[in-house]
C-alpha cells in the first residue's frame, strides 16, 4: 500500500484524541492489542485497551506499548498504529528493524484488519491486533476509571516532558522563582549585647550588695541609692530581653502544647469526576496508581478552618518536582475542558477532633492563574503563586488558634516564627496517633514582598503545606500570623499572611 500521509508524533493525536476518548464521545472505538510474549511491562495473553489516535511500539519509554531491553531486536521507536478515518494503519518506523504484518514485511504503512497479527523483526515478540464488535468496541463502554488511567498511560505518558515544559512556562509566567535574601541577624546581635549588660549589671549589683554589708552606716544610703538605680537598670534591661525573645521566637513548649489542638494532618480520600457529557465516578484515592498527597489545616478561633490552595486543590499545581504529575495533569485537563473535579478530605488532629470536608467548601483566590490554551482548543491552568495561595472553609467549630491579621502585613525582618505541621507526612502515624512537629523560619524582609512573607532560615518541609505561622505576644501566648506555602532552594520561605482570610 502507497504511503497516504508522513507520520509524525501530534500532541492532538495523543493527548487531544485521549481526552475526546475520557469524555466519552459517542461513535468513538477502541481496539486492543494482544500480547503473545511475555516481558518486563506486559505478560502473554495480556490484553491491551488503546483509547488514543495513535500510539508507538518499541523500547523508548515514551512508546505506549513497551518492550525491555533484552529485546534487542526490537528498536526503540520501532512502529506505529494510526488512526485514519474509521481504519486503522500500521506505520514502520525503524530504520534497522523491520516490522511483519501476518508474516509479510511492512515496507511503509499498511491498514490493520481484525485478527490481523504483527510482529516487530525476524522471530521477534508478535501482538494481535483486535476491534471489539458492536458496542463493546465504543470508548464509552469502558469504565470512567478505567479510562482515567488509560488516558494518563498512553495520552500523558509520551508528552511527559513537553507538559512539564508547559507547566514551567506557566510557572515562570506567574514570577515564582528563587530570591535572594540578605540574611541579617541584627535583633540575635543586639539580644546577645543585652544578655551580656544585663550579666554585668547583675554583677555589679552582687557587688554593692556584699559592699553594703562591710560599710559603715553613714555610707549605707549613699551605696543604697546606687544598688536601686542598678537594679532599675537590670530591670529595664530585662524588660528589653523579654521583648527581643518574643519577636525572635524563643519557644515556649507550654504554649506550643496549647496550640497542637487546632493543627491538623489533612489528606484526601477519594476524588468525584464530573466528565462534560455528565457522566460521573469517584476515584478512590486508596487504590494503586491513584491520586494522593497530604499536608496541614488549622483551625481559627473563629470557626474557620484554614490550609493552603495547593492542598485542596492539588490538580491546579500540577508539578511533582522537575517533572509533571500525571496523575493531577489528567484532572487537570479534565476541570480546564469542561468537567468537574471535586476533591474528599479527612482532616484529624491530635486532641481526636475529625473533619469531613470537601473541596468546593473552601474559598479560594483564582485570580491569578495562568492559562494554556493549544492549537486544537485543549486548555491546562497553573495555580497562582504569590498571596493567593490559601483556602479557608467555615465550619464552625469551637476553640481554635488566636491570630494577628495586622501583624502579619508588618512582620520586622529578622523575627522568628514557629510553624507546625507535618514535614513528609511525620507526625501522623496513625489516626490515633497525630503529633504536630515543630520547626522555625526567620522572617527575611519588611513587611511583605509580592503579597507573602519571605522567610529565611527555613526549616520547614513538605507536607508543612498549610500549616500556621506563629509569632509569640507579650503574654507568652502564640497567634498565627500565616499560612506555609513553598519552599524554594534550601533557605527560602514563602508564607501567606493570615490577613488574606476574609
Amino acid at each position: 500500500m502507497a504511503q497516504t500521509t508522513s507520520y509524525k508524533r501530534s500532541f492532538a493525536g495523543s493527548v487531544g484524541s485521549g481526552m475526546k476518548s475520557v469524555f466519552g464521545n459517542d461513535g468513538r472505538r477502541y481496539f486492543v492489542l494482544e500480547h503473545k510474549v511475555s516481558s518486563k511491562y506486559h505478560k502473554a495473553g495480556e490484553s491491551q485497551r488503546i483509547i488514543v489516535d495513535e500510539i508507538e511500539i518499541g523500547r523508548d519509554p515514551r512508546c505506549q506499548v513497551r518492550f525491555d531491553e533484552s529485546f534487542s531486536t526490537v528498536s526503540r521507536r520501532h512502529a506505529a498504529i494510526v488512526r485514519d478515518g474509521d481504519n486503522w494503519k500500521l506505520v514502520q518506523l525503524s530504520k534497522t528493524n523491520s516490522t511483519y504484518l501476518n508474516g509479510h514485511k511492512v515496507d511503509k504503512e499498511w491498514y490493520l484488519q481484525n485478527g490481523d497479527e504483527i510482529q516487530l523483526s525476524t522471530n521477534g515478540p508478535k501482538l494481535g491486533f483486535i476491534t471489539p464488535a458492536g458496542d463493546k468496541g465504543l470508548v464509552k463502554s469502558i469504565g470512567m476509571t478505567a479510562r482515567l488511567s488509560l488516558f494518563r498511560q498512553q495520552a500523558l505518558r509520551p508528552y511527559k516532558k513537553a507538559v512539564s515544559i508547559l507547566a514551567a512556562c506557566l510557572i515562570l509566567g506567574c514570577g515564582l522563582g528563587a530570591f535572594y535574601l540578605h540574611e541579617l541577624y541584627q535583633k540575635n546581635r543586639e539580644q546577645a549585647a543585652l544578655i551580656a549588660l544585663n550579666e554585668e549589671n547583675h554583677a555589679r549589683a552582687m557587688a554593692v550588695q556584699d559592699s553594703l554589708l562591710n560599710q559603715a552606716s553613714s555610707e549605707r544610703e549613699k551605696l543604697t541609692s546606687e544598688l536601686s538605680n542598678l537594679k532599675k537598670q537590670f530591670g529595664k534591661v530585662s524588660k528589653q530581653q523579654r521583648n527581643i525573645a518574643v519577636s525572635t521566637g524563643n519557644i515556649d513548649n507550654s504554649a506550643i502544647n496549647a496550640c497542637l489542638p487546632n493543627v491538623f494532618f489533612i489528606y484526601p480520600t477519594s476524588i468525584d469526576v464530573t466528565l462534560p457529557n455528565g457522566e460521573s465516578g469517584t476515584i478512590d484515592c486508596a487504590e494503586r496508581n491513584a491520586p494522593g498527597w497530604s499536608g496541614t489545616g488549622f483551625l481559627l478561633d473563629n470557626g474557620t478552618f484554614v490550609t493552603a490552595r495547593h492542598v485542596i486543590e492539588a490538580w491546579s499545581f500540577w508539578m511533582s518536582g522537575n517533572d509533571a504529575d500525571e496523575n493531577l495533569a489528567q484532572l487537570n485537563a479534565i476541570m480546564n475542558n469542561g468537567g468537574k473535579v471535586r476533591a474528599r478530605f479527612t482532616a484529624i488532629s491530635s486532641s481526636g477532633k475529625r473533619l469531613e470536608l470537601t473541596s468546593d467548601q473552601f474559598a479560594m483566590n483564582r485570580s491569578a492563574d495562568r492559562v494554556h490554551h493549544n492549537e486544537d482548543g485543549f486548555k491546562m491552568s497553573m495555580g497562582g503563586d504569590g498571596g493567593t495561595d490559601f483556602a479557608y472553609a467555615r465550619v464552625g467549630q469551637s476553640g481554635g488558634l488566636k491570630f494577628n491579621p495586622s501583624a502579619s502585613t508588618s512582620l520586622d525582618r529578622g523575627t522568628k516564627l514557629t510553624v507546625l505541621g507535618f514535614p513528609l507526612g511525620l507526625g501522623a502515624n496513625s489516626p490515633s496517633s497525630i503529633k504536630p512537629i515543630s520547626s522555625t523560619a526567620t522572617v527575611g524582609i519588611d513587611g511583605l514582598d509580592r503579597g507573602v512573607i519571605l522567610t529565611s532560615e527555613t526549616n520547614f518541609e513538605h507536607g508543612c503545606s498549610g500549616g500556621p505561622a506563629l509569632i509569640m505576644d507579650a503574654d507568652g501566648n502564640y497567634s498565627v500570623v500565616g499560612i506555609v506555602s513553598a519552599i524554594a532552594g534550601r533557605n527560602t520561605g514563602f508564607i501567606v499572611p493570615i490577613s488574606a482570610i476574609n
